[in-house]
């Protein structure tokens, strides 16, 4: 039972590292543009040595037309890996507080709800992945004719893995501390 809450543990502090790590950089997508390599995050585009905020869309300098669109896509990507780092942080306070003491109430389980928090975590990093690569693929991917998706993207993806796997890890522990619970001690 503490050998899954460890490895639960073990991989929701790394995808939340990961989440972190992700949502701040500015390399989900590179491309070429005018000759020269760019690459973007999701608060920023960096082109040519300089970066620009994420406020106004790429090339929205040179045309003037704003792409709400494109600004909407960006909030709902930011906002899902933000709400999913947030559900992974509460999950690894649930899941140190049932290690500790694994339940004080018959009724609430810290260990089910540390792995609830994980689930609703890749709940969260998987729809804002599937916003950002939908977007990418059908909008920003046709408009760039040399892009590919960069390591802060991947990254992304290995965050959606770990959360995964740290809902796996402690919904396991929540099943064997009940069999435990149920078969009464020997």
């Amino acid at each position: 039972m503490y050998s899954f809450m460890g490895g639960g543990l073990f991989c929701a502090i790394v995808g939340n590292i990961l989440l972190v790590v992700s949502t701040a950089t500015d390399y989900w997508m590179q491309y070429r543009l005018s000759g020269s390599f760019a690459h973007q995050g999701l608060w920023r585009y960096c082109m040519s040595g300089k970066c620009y905020m994420q406020t106004d869309s790429i090339g929205e300098r040179e045309s003037k037309t704003p792409n709400v669109h494109i600004i909407a896509y960006w909030n709902a990507t930011r906002a899902f890996m933000i709400l999913s780092a947030m559900s992974c942080f509460a999950g690894i306070i649930a899941g140190i507080l049932s290690f500790a003491h694994f339940s004080a109430f018959e009724r609430f389980n810290r260990s089910f709800a540390a792995g609830i928090m994980f689930f609703v975590s890749t709940l969260f990093v998987l729809l804002a992945m599937a916003i950002y690569t939908g977007v990418t693929v059908n909008f920003l991917g046709k408009r760039f004719g040399d892009w590919r998706f960069s390591w802060s993207y991947i990254l992304g993806w290995v965050s959606l893995l770990m959360t995964f796997f740290a809902g796996i890890f402690y919904m396991c522990a929540y099943r064997m501390h009940e069999c435990r619970r149920v078969a009464g001690p020997r």
